[in-house]
């Protein structure tokens, strides 16, 4: 399936000479002019009938190229939903070109203005352009006057890095509704010495703070993106850090205006980058694309190692990179033969794994602390569907729950009940304890089922070895129930947490998921 969305070079002509771009430097070099529209327009055409919906026009700066118009105008009667123009904002001061625009495109055009620096100071020294950050800001004015949606775009280097702090007050005023920061490409960079690029190229780990700063002075929910940063550098950042992105085909130009065919956007992007030997016990290993062959060869990669667990967490306080930390969790263990894991999936709030052999199959998710059939304070395990061998269920379920629990401080212990099936009324109050867990410092050592599932006996540790053990029953369909010390003596701390235990069993049963199995 093609995907939906194509980027589309109209040439290296640009009236910007930045330091990490290709395109000034043909102009400077006078191997980039006009390119003909003709054969741009025939890509768009294409483009179309393969059923992308968004093009974006892009440079060198686009609107150089004397049949722009011409391509804005039949981009919108081809019908994309959407024309996104990216530019420098130099032809866009003025206000009537930007209207001129807006009519070709039929009311579809996007804009995403290339900021290379959030200062003028921090601009120019990157765009080695006088006067191109006022330009700019005229455009960003203009385009809010006119109502117009707008993004910005700025590519990581030397020269403008410390600045990204200013971003928010320079944006906010005018409606911007995304900003995506991009780190330098060195093969993007057109023909740069070895000192050159040196310069350039900033180092990693000291972007961590200007950008944590940055997206402070955003408000909530404000849409940033930093594209192609390593994970590891700034964990904390992980939120706003993206490698790759959305299925996207380009096709570019060279120096002889020739265009190429669509190109995989992201795998050409990856084509000189690469990952270190630690990289594969990285939290991050699936989503990170690793880092450019050309900064590991000039700056090094001692700022560069895994991430584990308790990095994680310690980066992670309200837990928005809990797939992360729950795939984490599994890494390095094997289910019992013959099952072997299929598929791994995970989205914003759990992680899947599969779990097949020759007539079994398993799906297992960990998920956020709580309920379940067992849960650390780190992850609950769920089992989402189980057939086959009942045996060979029961043996993977209990194997990766001491995989996952091995150093974890347990709420709920896996129990008996998570393959057998147990009375309604002793289940729903096992919903209950589980939902309320912990209960002061009292520790669930071990849940058994006895009496074909209408007793369910719980073994409760206080901080000092004294036990209590509850015991839930049903009898004639009445849900009975009780408890006894069974070691040492009534302590605060063992009344105090059977106390919390009664007012748990309690409360009405909230609408949750059954967490037996019934294998």
């Amino acid at each position: 399936m093609a995907p939906r969305q194509v980027e589309l070079q109209l040439g290296h002509m640009c009236n910007n000479r930045c330091t990490f771009c290709v395109s000034g430097q043909e102009t400077e070099l006078g191997r980039a002019g006009p390119a003909p529209t003709a054969p741009a327009i025939e890509q768009l055409r294409a483009a179309r009938a393969s059923g992308a919906e968004r093009i974006t026009l892009l440079g060198g700066e686009p609107t150089l190229q004397p049949g722009f118009l011409a391509i804005v105008q039949e981009a919108a009667r081809l019908g994309f939903s959407e024309i996104v123009v990216f530019t420098n904002g130099a032809k866009t001061a003025r206000l009537d070109y930007i209207d001129e625009i807006i009519a070709a495109g039929q009311g579809k055009v996007t804009w995403r203005l290339s900021f290379q620096g959030a200062t003028r100071e921090a601009h120019e020294a990157t765009t080695r352009k006088p006067g191109s950050f006022a330009r700019l800001v005229s455009t960003l004015q203009n385009l809010h006057t006119r109502r117009q949606i707008i993004t910005v775009n700025m590519c990581v280097v030397s020269s403008n890095y410390t600045s990204v702090t200013e971003f928010p007050r320079l944006l906010l005023p005018y409606g911007v509704r995304q900003l995506h920061l991009d780190m330098m490409r060195p093969l993007d960079a057109g023909q740069r010495t070895e000192e050159e690029l040196a310069e350039t190229l900033p180092r990693y780990s000291d972007l961590a703070v200007p950008l944590t700063l940055m997206i402070a002075g955003f408000p909530p929910g404000f849409d940033v993106n930093i594209g192609n940063l390593p994970y590891c550098v700034a964990p904390h950042l992980t939120p706003w850090i993206h490698h790759d992105g959305e299925p996207t085909d380009m096709v570019a130009v060279d120096g002889n205006q020739r265009f190429s065919r669509p190109l995989d956007k992201y795998l050409t992007k990856r084509r000189d980058k690469l990952h270190l030997p630690s990289c594969a016990s990285c939290a991050f290993a699936p989503r990170c694309s690793g880092i450019f062959e050309t900064y590991a060869r000039l700056k090094g990669t001692d700022e560069f190692s895994p991430v584990d667990l308790t990095a994680l967490q310690r980066a992670d306080p309200e837990g928005r990179l809990r797939p992360l930390r729950l795939r984490l969790l599994v890494q390095g263990w094997s289910p019992p033969p013959p099952l072997k894991i299929s598929e791994e999936h995970s989205d914003d709030h759990s992680y899947r794994l599969i779990l097949e052999a020759p007539k079994s199959q398993i799906t297992v998710e960990l998920r956020a602390p709580g309920s379940g059939l067992a849960s650390t304070r780190e992850a609950a395990l769920w089992v989402a569907n189980s057939q086959g061998d009942k045996a060979l269920v029961a043996e993977a379920i209990r194997s990766l729950w001491a995989w996952i629990s091995r150093e974890e401080d347990v709420l709920h212990p896996l129990g008996d009940d998570a393959f057998t099936s147990v009375a309604p009324t002793v289940a729903a109050r096992l919903r209950r304890l589980r939902d309320c867990a912990p209960f002061g410092m009292l520790r669930w050592k071990e849940l058994r089922v006895s009496a074909g599932g209408t007793r369910a006996e719980i073994l409760w540790q206080g901080p000092s070895g004294e036990q209590a053990l509850l015991w839930l029953a049903e009898q004639q369909g009445r849900a009975t129930g009780g408890y006894r010390i069974v070691a040492g003596e009534a302590t605060e701390a063992l009344i105090f947490g059977l106390r919390e235990i009664i007012k748990a069993l309690r409360r009405p049963l909230a609408s949750v998921q059954r967490s037996d199995i019934g294998t």
